[in-house]
């Protein structure tokens, strides 16, 4: 009887085989602009980081240091959990977007 880490590994080595049958498919060239695309995106999602960290020291500099948890001002809490849930979006739609570019050019090859 196999593991489930034996399971697991089997899984992604399939995973694996057929990503690089799918590589193997595309020119230089394409391959060349899916790397660019997959920068650009990176780029994006480390800009859209860098705002929300920055966001989130400008909320976080409101409380004083050592407060408990519990004493946050809800409102405060409130305006971090919206700043992370916006990034998560953010995040989310640009990664979507990255794979349809990248799953556009796969398409053209096949």
């Amino acid at each position: 009887m196999k593991s489930a880490l034996e399971i697991a590994m089997q899984k992604t080595a399939s995973i694996g085989q057929k990503a690089r049958e799918e590589l193997e498919k595309l020119s230089a060239e394409d391959r060349k602009i899916i790397e660019e695309i997959k920068k650009k995106y990176e780029a994006k999602i480390a800009e859209k980081d860098v705002f929300f960290q920055q966001e989130t020291a400008k909320i976080n500099s409101a409380i004083p240091i050592g407060t408990p948890p519990e004493q946050i001002p809800p409102e405060i809490n409130q305006a971090l959990s919206q700043l992370r849930e916006k990034f998560n979006e953010d995040r989310s739609s640009l990664e979507e977007e990255c794979e349809k570019e990248i799953d556009a050019i796969k398409k053209k090859n096949s």
